[in-house]
């Protein structure tokens, strides 16, 4: 997986290592996909905190990281936003 510079510069705010994103995010808690962005969503966990990580699905580049919950991955995926 490529990560984009503005993914890099998410991780370094959150101070979370790269090659740690990666290997989490082989074996994710959740693998769906946004129909909005058209983006592939995977959520990973690291240090009890939830990260999303939106995938480009045709480069397979790591576009961004952000924080979430699991209120708001249940209310994306109840309104089908995330399948």
């Amino acid at each position: 997986m490529n990560l984009t510079q503005h993914a890099l510069d998410k991780l370094e705010q959150y101070e979370i290592d790269s090659e740690e994103v990666e290997q989490k995010s082989q074996t994710p808690l959740h693998c769906l996909y946004d129909q909005t962005q058209e983006t592939q969503i995977h959520i990973i966990q690291i240090n009890n905190v939830y990260l999303v990580l939106v995938i480009d699905p045709n480069t397979q580049n790591l576009i961004t990281v952000y924080t979430t919950n699991q209120r708001t991955i249940d209310n994306r995926r109840k309104t089908k936003r995330w399948i």
